[in-house]
């Protein structure tokens, strides 16, 4: 049956065309005058092509002539064109656009000018971000990660802010995008930080929150988005400037110039001569490379050069690889000159430090701005959403169980499909309006800050600027760095510290390694001048610092500045002392745990690494911490370490205490830092190359310069010395460090922590089996990793053990890993637990020695049931606990993981042993009996051998 509205509104779309031809929008606009107020563009098509009263010629409706009667039930004809929706969604795209001030057309800037060598510059860095696409492929395209611990973290202008822990590898770059699917839904976001294994995501508004979700990563997009760019740079182009990106990777463009600005003295306030001679440097429209050592005030002198340009009338780009890094630069700008927070300071993205969205005058975020000046547009688009969903609605209801649709469920199809397909053009037009809003803002600010691979997308791509200060450059690629030089006129400066960390990379080509491991900084070679004691013309070096005391500054300098050492400023020793620990009493204190013999284990077995022992330490340093101890950092340079040490930060204290990986902590400062080493020469026994690779601008050296220059008062390294420093090493700066360290540092005995006394860790010395049994019979779960053999207190655990019921139905209570023996059978012990009920499952090599019992975590330099304990340690606390226990928990990947009873080998009736090291030392994961070496589920390595 036709719908009941057909012979009205053939009635008046008949009158309306009565006279001729009438605009598409003039027709739709009588009908719905007429009274017909739901009649759309799709309802409106499909009447006039059904009953053959009109076909739409462009803009126009053109009459048949006499029109055909009506019909009880019209025959389904195919909808319009896409370009007849295109055009219609185009039409009302434009006139909200002009409600928001949109030029009709956009202005293309000039393409600049195209030097010699560029092309070939470009095509061997697109090169390199090929080989690196071509190595992340291999590994992982696209991976899927579950995510669990869903929790509102804030509110960023009209996003909301989750934060999740990741059950799996993120390996993702901030400002990634990403899909959050929950259940049937997909949602895009963006990645605004990640934390060890914690992301944190920008959701849109109306997104739903969950506790649950798997995150959808696309892991080459931005190699793509960049090596797209060169490509299409490779003969220059509209906005850019290839001889100023030449400029920033071409070591003869660095010391052509001595040239200065002139800097009016109120434009000086709050400078020291080396910061006043870098803006005076970097005022002249050239190249300038701007040197900032820990606590020099780069950062400072970054903001009051931009200020001074800005004020001068130059639109600047401020560029940072990541947010923090950004952030850091915005607010510092943000203070030193107020006024730009009308309007003028534009911040792309989502902002990781969440003052800057919750601002309540003076809007930066693009998104606020965008909202508020796309109004209409972004109105719409939700209105226009909202109706999508409805069709999709009625088109679901329509699907029949069996047999054909009735022709009047056809023609309601054919009404929901058309409406469909026009609003979906629609929303393709105001997205893209939308983005054009955006653009036109970052067209008319006077300064845009953006992470610098947002210079290659579409937001900022042909808008050139006056100026482009590339912050934090030594942790930007040089591929990257040009292209983000490029986006300006010349007039570039690239600021960072070139002893700090270096960009990240995969791919171990000679391409790779020169474009992408190397920072802008080496590539032009102005870290080897420096090195090698030339100082480029072009380079202003900050050497006076503020931030740390005269000891920990001097043993900085001293190992990784000798070049151009730093002079700790005056008003430093007279700084009031902020924050105290009773275990923090020197500026240099030193926890040696080389007696403690503690063992360094794997994440999950397979991945990077933690120290149990150790955070255990800092659970007892956090505990012993006082009222005074107003600003502490735990910091670590492997990122499941973080996750152990952001466990122990108590609620009250999580706004003023931090904890973090080295890498994300760089740009940050704390009054107290203490930095785990993590590395024992125990369990994972090969030292990271960090340790054992210190020369200049190695990564090690500018890991453990990081690590240390960020403590204000008081730096605390606990680490196992008599490993990290042994006699006789290559003096290279990490063995000069831990030489001074040494040397100058008060010693704090591990096992005299003023923190045990506190009762959150303890060393336990006896009566370990009784103890563990106490445990064991009030927890639910039970968690244990046993090294070597014998395990002799297990007997005597069992009654305890048989007992725990557990909580989740689908998953053991009791998981009790075990090495076997030589001949691959179960320890005597273990085999005699397996008999009894209890879940034993083998394993090697068990590098840990530890349980997991309810909220207490023990640990145990031997095995923590064998003859020999060695030292034992005992930690009550919750937080704790939970981040172990997800830590060390295996993984089922290609072989079964914790949560699972053991299997038998199906010839010999071993069990099967899970293997977590490959023949060749390094982490590798298989499945298979030892007897037998019939793998179930092989490693890369096996199928190999067996090719």
């Amino acid at each position: 049956m036709a719908d009941r509205r057909e012979p009205k509104l053939v009635t008046v779309v008949q009158k309306a065309l009565a006279s001729g031809p009438v605009p598409r929008d003039a027709l739709l606009q009588a009908v719905q005058q007429a009274g017909l107020r739901r009649v759309d563009f799709g309802l409106l098509w499909e009447t006039c092509v059904t009953h053959g009263i009109a076909d739409l010629d462009g803009e126009l409706w053109v009459p048949r002539g006499r029109a055909a009667p009506i019909v009880e039930a019209p025959s389904r004809q195919e909808p319009p064109g896409q370009n007849l929706f295109e055009g219609h969604a185009a039409a009302v795209a434009r006139r909200l656009a002009r409600a928001a001030d949109l030029p009709a057309v956009e202005p293309v800037p000039p393409t600049g000018p195209v030097p010699a060598g560029w092309a070939e510059v470009a095509a061997g860095a697109a090169r390199a971000l090929r080989d690196e696409l071509k190595t992340v492929t291999n590994r992982r395209t696209q991976s899927d990660v579950p995510l669990s611990g869903g929790d509102e973290a804030g509110v960023a202008g009209r996003r909301a802010l989750m934060r999740f822990e990741a059950q799996g590898e993120l390996g993702v770059a901030e400002g990634s995008p990403a899909t959050l699917i929950v259940k049937e839904l997909a949602i895009e976001v963006e990645v605004v930080s990640v934390f060890g294994n914690v992301v944190t995501l920008s959701l849109p508004p109306g997104a739903p929150t969950t506790r649950e979700a798997t995150l959808r990563l696309d892991l080459s997009w931005l190699l793509t988005a960049q090596s797209k760019r060169l490509d299409e740079l490779a003969h220059g182009g509209p906005g850019f400037d290839a001889a100023a990106a030449l400029a920033v990777v071409t070591p003869e463009w660095g010391r052509v110039s001595t040239a200065r600005g002139r800097l009016p003295v109120k434009e000086l306030d709050g400078l020291n001569a080396g910061q006043r001679n870098a803006v005076k440097l970097a005022l002249a429209p050239t190249l300038t490379w701007l040197w900032g050592p820990p606590g020099t005030g780069k950062t400072t002198t970054v903001s009051a050069l931009i200020a001074t340009l800005s004020r001068r009338g130059k639109r600047v780009l401020l560029a940072a690889p990541t947010n923090a890094a950004l952030d850091v630069a915005v607010q510092s700008l943000l203070k030193r000159m107020p006024e730009l927070a009308d309007g003028a300071l534009v911040r792309l993205g989502q902002p990781a430090d969440q003052s800057l969205a919750e601002r309540s005058e003076g809007r930066v975020l693009i998104d606020e701005i965008a909202a508020e000046r796309g109004a209409p547009l972004a109105q719409h688009r939700v209105e226009v959403s909202r109706r999508l969903r409805e069709l999709r609605r009625t088109l679901n209801a329509l699907k029949p169980d069996q047999g054909q649709l009735t022709p009047r469920q056809e023609t309601t199809r054919l009404r929901a499909e058309t409406e469909i397909a026009e609003l979906q053009a629609v929303v393709r037009e105001l997205d893209r309006s939308l983005r054009d809003v955006r653009r036109q803002i970052c067209r008319e600010a006077t300064v845009v800050a953006a992470t610098a691979h947002q210079v290659v997308l579409e937001t900022l791509k042909e808008i050139n600027f006056d100026v482009v200060v590339l912050d934090e450059a030594s942790m930007t690629s040089a591929a990257l760095a040009m292209l983000v030089a490029g986006a300006g006129r010349g007039h570039t400066v690239i600021a960072g510290d070139f002893r700090q960390l270096p960009p990240v990379t995969v791919a171990d080509t000679a391409a790779a390694q020169e474009w992408l491991r190397r920072s802008p900084f080496e590539k032009a070679g102005i870290a080897s001048a420096v090195s090698e004691g030339r100082m480029p013309a072009r380079l202003a070096a900050l050497t006076e610092q503020y931030r740390m005391r005269e000891q920990i500054g001097h043993i900085v300098s001293t190992a990784f500045y000798p070049e151009s050492p730093l002079v700790t400023a005056p008003r430093v020793a007279s700084r009031a002392v902020r924050s105290r620990a009773p275990w923090a009493n020197a500026q240099l204190v030193v926890v040696d745990t080389s007696d403690m013999k503690a063992r360094t284990a794997r994440r999950q077995g397979v991945f990077s690494r933690y120290n149990l022992m150790h955070a255990q330490l800092a659970a007892a340093l956090v505990a012993g911490a006082s009222e005074q101890t107003r600003d502490l950092a735990l910091i670590s340079p492997f990122a499941p370490q973080a996750r152990l040490l952001e466990s122990l930060l108590p609620e009250a204290h999580r706004d003023e205490w931090a904890a973090s990986t080295v890498h994300r902590f760089q740009g940050g400062e704390r009054d107290i830092v203490v930095y785990d080493t993590v590395d024992s020469g125990r369990g994972v026994s090969r030292l990271h190359r960090w340790f054992t690779e210190g020369h200049t601008g190695s990564e090690g050296a500018r890991l453990l310069n990081v690590a240390a220059s960020r403590a204000r008062d008081h730096l605390v390294v606990v680490g196992a010395l008599d490993h990290l420093h042994p006699h006789g090493s290559h003096r290279d700066p990490v063995w000069t460090f831990f030489a001074h360290l040494l040397d100058r540092a008060t010693h704090l005995p591990w096992d005299h922590l003023p923190a045990f006394s506190h009762g959150v860790t303890e060393r336990v010395t006896s009566g370990i089996v009784d103890r563990l049994r106490d445990d064991i019979r009030g927890a639910a779960t039970v968690d244990m990793w046993l090294p070597g053999s014998p395990v002799r207190g297990l007997i005597e655990l069992l009654p305890a053990l048989r007992s725990i019921q557990g909580d989740d139905p689908k998953s053991e209570a009791v998981n009790i890993w075990v090495e076997p023996e030589a001949d691959g059978h179960l320890p005597t012990e273990a085999l005699y637990a397996r008999r009894d009920g209890v879940n034993i499952r083998p394993c090697l090599p068990v590098l840990e020695s530890c349980a997991v019992i309810g909220d207490v975590v023990w640990s145990a330099a031997e095995s923590l049931l064998g003859p020999g304990t060695g030292v034992v340690l005992r930690t009550e606390h919750h937080a704790f606990a939970d981040a172990v226990r997800r830590m060390q928990r295996r993984r089922s990947g290609s072989a079964p993981g914790s949560g699972r009873p053991g299997d038998d080998c199906g010839r010999c009736r071993r069990m099967l042993v899970r293997y977590e090291q490959g023949r060749a030392g390094q982490p590798d994961l298989r499945y298979e009996c030892p007897a037998c070496d019939r793998a179930m589920v092989g490693s890369n390595a096996r199928r190999r051998r067996r090719s």
